[in-house]
Protein backbone atom coordinates (compact mmCIF):
# COMPACT_ATOMS: atom_id res chain seq x y z
CA UNK A 1 0.00 0.00 0.00
CA UNK A 2 1.24 3.49 -0.84
CA UNK A 3 0.49 6.63 1.05
CA UNK A 4 -2.05 9.36 0.55
CA UNK A 5 -0.68 12.81 -0.19
CA UNK A 6 -2.94 15.86 -0.27
CA UNK A 7 -2.50 19.57 -0.90
CA UNK A 8 -3.03 21.94 2.02
CA UNK A 9 -3.51 25.69 1.81
CA UNK A 10 -2.62 27.22 5.17
CA UNK A 11 -3.28 30.84 6.12
CA UNK A 12 -2.42 32.89 9.17
CA UNK A 13 -5.89 33.26 10.69
CA UNK A 14 -5.04 36.51 12.49
CA UNK A 15 -4.12 37.96 9.10
CA UNK A 16 -7.47 36.73 7.74
CA UNK A 17 -9.35 38.55 10.51
CA UNK A 18 -7.24 41.68 10.07
CA UNK A 19 -8.05 41.67 6.34
CA UNK A 20 -11.77 41.34 7.09
CA UNK A 21 -11.50 44.27 9.51
CA UNK A 22 -9.69 46.33 6.87
CA UNK A 23 -6.49 46.53 8.89
CA UNK A 24 -4.40 44.87 6.18
CA UNK A 25 -4.92 44.21 2.49
CA UNK A 26 -6.05 40.73 1.52
CA UNK A 27 -2.84 40.14 -0.45
CA UNK A 28 -0.88 40.55 2.82
CA UNK A 29 -2.37 37.37 4.34
CA UNK A 30 0.55 35.02 4.97
CA UNK A 31 -0.11 31.73 3.16
CA UNK A 32 1.69 28.52 2.27
CA UNK A 33 0.62 25.72 -0.07
CA UNK A 34 2.17 22.36 0.68
CA UNK A 35 1.85 18.68 -0.13
CA UNK A 36 1.32 16.69 3.06
CA UNK A 37 1.25 12.99 3.88
CA UNK A 38 -1.99 11.75 5.45
CA UNK A 39 -0.97 10.05 8.70
CA UNK A 40 -3.87 8.80 10.81
CA UNK A 41 -1.35 7.96 13.53
CA UNK A 42 -0.51 11.65 13.86
CA UNK A 43 -2.73 13.92 15.93
CA UNK A 44 -1.96 17.38 14.53
CA UNK A 45 -1.14 18.87 11.18
CA UNK A 46 2.66 18.92 11.40
CA UNK A 47 4.70 21.54 9.57
CA UNK A 48 8.37 22.33 9.27
CA UNK A 49 9.84 25.32 11.07
CA UNK A 50 10.31 27.21 7.80
CA UNK A 51 6.58 27.03 6.95
CA UNK A 52 5.59 28.02 10.50
CA UNK A 53 7.89 31.04 10.28
CA UNK A 54 6.52 32.02 6.82
CA UNK A 55 3.02 31.92 8.28
CA UNK A 56 4.03 33.93 11.35
CA UNK A 57 2.18 31.55 13.70
CA UNK A 58 2.47 32.20 17.43
CA UNK A 59 4.11 29.75 19.82
CA UNK A 60 1.64 28.27 22.30
CA UNK A 61 3.02 25.25 24.15
CA UNK A 62 5.29 22.21 24.18
CA UNK A 63 3.74 18.74 24.25
CA UNK A 64 5.25 15.34 24.89
CA UNK A 65 4.55 12.78 22.16
CA UNK A 66 5.40 9.22 21.21
CA UNK A 67 6.95 8.65 17.79
CA UNK A 68 8.31 5.62 15.99
CA UNK A 69 11.71 6.67 17.38
CA UNK A 70 10.46 6.97 20.98
CA UNK A 71 9.34 9.82 23.22
CA UNK A 72 9.91 13.41 22.15
CA UNK A 73 8.73 16.96 22.79
CA UNK A 74 7.29 19.20 20.08
CA UNK A 75 6.27 22.85 19.89
CA UNK A 76 2.64 23.81 19.21
CA UNK A 77 1.64 26.98 17.36
CA UNK A 78 -1.74 28.73 17.22
CA UNK A 79 -3.62 30.49 14.47
CA UNK A 80 -3.51 28.34 11.34
CA UNK A 81 -6.51 28.20 9.03
CA UNK A 82 -6.05 24.98 7.09
CA UNK A 83 -7.90 24.23 3.85
CA UNK A 84 -8.14 20.68 2.55
CA UNK A 85 -10.19 19.88 -0.55
CA UNK A 86 -12.35 22.99 -0.24
CA UNK A 87 -13.08 22.68 3.49
CA UNK A 88 -11.22 24.66 6.13
CA UNK A 89 -10.72 24.68 9.88
CA UNK A 90 -8.78 26.90 12.29
CA UNK A 91 -6.50 24.91 14.55
CA UNK A 92 -3.12 24.55 16.20
CA UNK A 93 -0.22 22.95 14.32
CA UNK A 94 2.77 21.02 15.57
CA UNK A 95 6.35 21.69 14.54
CA UNK A 96 7.93 18.77 12.69
CA UNK A 97 11.51 17.57 12.80
CA UNK A 98 13.78 18.95 10.05
CA UNK A 99 13.62 16.78 6.94
CA UNK A 100 10.28 15.22 7.91
CA UNK A 101 7.43 15.78 5.44
CA UNK A 102 4.36 17.78 6.42
CA UNK A 103 1.68 15.55 7.94
CA UNK A 104 -2.10 15.62 8.08
CA UNK A 105 -3.20 14.14 11.41
CA UNK A 106 -6.55 12.83 12.48
CA UNK A 107 -7.75 16.07 14.15
CA UNK A 108 -8.08 17.83 10.80
CA UNK A 109 -9.66 14.79 9.15
CA UNK A 110 -12.23 14.56 11.96
CA UNK A 111 -12.95 18.30 11.94
CA UNK A 112 -13.56 18.32 8.18
CA UNK A 113 -15.37 14.94 8.14
CA UNK A 114 -12.94 13.15 5.83
CA UNK A 115 -11.83 9.52 5.92
CA UNK A 116 -8.94 7.74 4.25
CA UNK A 117 -9.61 5.61 1.17
CA UNK A 118 -6.50 3.39 1.29
CA UNK A 119 -7.30 1.60 -1.97
CA UNK A 120 -7.18 4.84 -3.96
CA UNK A 121 -4.62 6.52 -1.66
CA UNK A 122 -6.70 9.61 -1.03
CA UNK A 123 -9.10 11.14 1.43
CA UNK A 124 -12.82 11.26 0.75
CA UNK A 125 -15.87 12.77 2.43
CA UNK A 126 -17.11 10.48 5.19
CA UNK A 127 -19.76 8.20 3.66
CA UNK A 128 -21.24 7.58 7.14
CA UNK A 129 -22.39 11.21 7.18
CA UNK A 130 -23.62 11.31 3.58
CA UNK A 131 -20.33 12.57 2.22
CA UNK A 132 -20.11 15.49 4.60
CA UNK A 133 -23.65 16.75 3.96
CA UNK A 134 -23.80 18.07 7.53
CA UNK A 135 -20.62 20.04 6.87
CA UNK A 136 -22.04 21.64 3.73
CA UNK A 137 -25.27 22.46 5.57
CA UNK A 138 -23.39 24.06 8.47
CA UNK A 139 -21.14 26.01 6.10
CA UNK A 140 -24.13 27.45 4.22
CA UNK A 141 -25.85 28.40 7.49
CA UNK A 142 -22.79 30.14 8.88
CA UNK A 143 -22.02 32.01 5.69
CA UNK A 144 -25.57 33.04 4.80
CA UNK A 145 -26.50 34.54 8.17
CA UNK A 146 -23.09 36.06 8.94
CA UNK A 147 -23.41 35.57 12.70
CA UNK A 148 -21.29 37.57 15.11
CA UNK A 149 -18.83 34.95 16.33
CA UNK A 150 -17.02 37.34 18.63
CA UNK A 151 -13.85 37.24 16.57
Amino acid sequence: MGRAIEKLIINNYVDEVNAIEGLIKKDRIRTVEIEAVVDTGATYVCLGREDIEKLGLKYHDIVDIKTANGKASRRIFKGAEIELKGRSFVMEVMENDPGTPALIGYLLLEALDYVVDPKNQQIIPNPASEGGKWFADMYSILHSEQPNLGI
